[in-house]
């Protein structure tokens, strides 16, 4: 494939995933076509279980295989599709030009290895550098990340949940990678750090003119990192566009919905106003939309048949019939 447009880094086209666990087929991925530019930050959201971390997951190739099965659909880096590379290919890939910051340091990190031997062992697998090297580059990450590069031979269990995140995200820009896939990288942490973690992070993708995937369920931090945003739902994108599409111009049911769960500071209401009803059973999603069980404006086309994905202005594209007649 040869891009359409020269900006862009990622495109994911028609993207299905499935687990097979049981007898039972979950469908955590559905359809799902995304694109990324150079230099640019995406906001995935939704609430857990609508696939948000199996997609990041498809594009470095690293679901669990069995029981994840990619079905169908074509990831894109750079014009390459990374559905077709080899194992081997993909390890060069890696660490390389993707990247992925996991959303428990702990489980990320291994506990019998030093911090900065753990990056330098990234560094040394991808770049032609010695031990001596390696080691100086580490240490130059972790003053970047805001770590004394004399905490170097420290084990992780020596860092707080701050800090830990910190050399995981050492570990993931160290080979300045083109794209960054980050996986609820604050989840774990309190505001105050969190704050600290998501100032650093932008400013080093600005630097370092990286493009990011910010996977998150936390609509302030996609206000505070993003230039675009996608809404998953059932395993679908059901909402996408630039952060004022999304922001002042919500349209798709479940997006207003997800803002009118938020407390407002300027805002005289007594209550908030939840979304009524659970996520789907991605085991069992239901025919037509599958926001259907819980929208208050489904109709009978709703509930059967394929929904349309429309563009209702330019870059923002909503899945949901009530858009057919504006």
């Amino acid at each position: 494939m040869s891009k359409t447009n020269e900006k862009e880094l990622l495109r994911i086209e028609d993207l299905v995933v499935q687990y097979h666990s049981d007898g039972e087929i979950v469908e955590a991925v559905n359809h799902v076509d995304l694109y990324l530019n150079k230099g640019e930050t995406l906001g995935l959201v939704g609430e857990t279980g609508a696939g948000k971390t199996t997609i990041a997951k498809s594009i470095m190739r690293i679901l669990p295989d069995p029981p994840a099965k990619v079905v169908s659909g074509k990831i894109y880096l750079d014009g390459e599709d990374l559905m077709e590379k080899s194992e081997k290919e993909m390890r060069a890939i890696r660490g390389k030009k993707t990247a992925m910051i996991f959303q428990d340091p702990m489980t990320a990190l291994n506990p019998i290895f030093t911090v900065g031997d753990q990056i330098a062992e990234v560094v040394q697998l991808h770049e032609k550098m010695n031990k001596k090297q390696a080691r100086a580059r580490a240490e130059e990450m972790l003053e970047m990340v805001g770590i004394p590069r004399d905490r170097y031979p420290e084990f992780p269990h020596q860092f707080s949940g701050g800090m830990k995140q910190r050399v995981v995200i050492a570990i993931a820009l160290a080979c300045n990678p083109e794209l960054l896939l980050a996986d609820e990288p604050t989840t774990a942490l309190d505001v105050t750090i969190q704050a600290q973690v998501l100032d650093m992070m932008k400013h080093l993708k600005e630097e370092m003119n990286t493009s990011m995937i910010m996977i998150t369920h936390d609509l302030g931090i996609v206000a505070e990192v993003c230039d675009r945003v996608a809404v998953t739902y059932g395993g679908e994108i059901i909402e996408s566009g630039g952060m004022e599409d999304i922001f002042d111009h919500p349209t798709h049911p479940y997006t207003v919905g997800l803002f009118g769960s938020i407390p407002k500071l300027d805002g005289d209401e007594d209550r908030l106003h939840p979304i009524d009803g659970l996520p789907p059973n991605p085991a069992e999603l239901p025919a037509g939309c599958n926001f259907s069980p819980r929208c208050p404006y489904a109709t009978e086309a709703c509930r059967s048949g394929e929904v349309p994905n429309r563009e209702i202005a330019p870059g923002h594209f909503v899945r949901c019939h009530r858009t057919e007649g504006d």
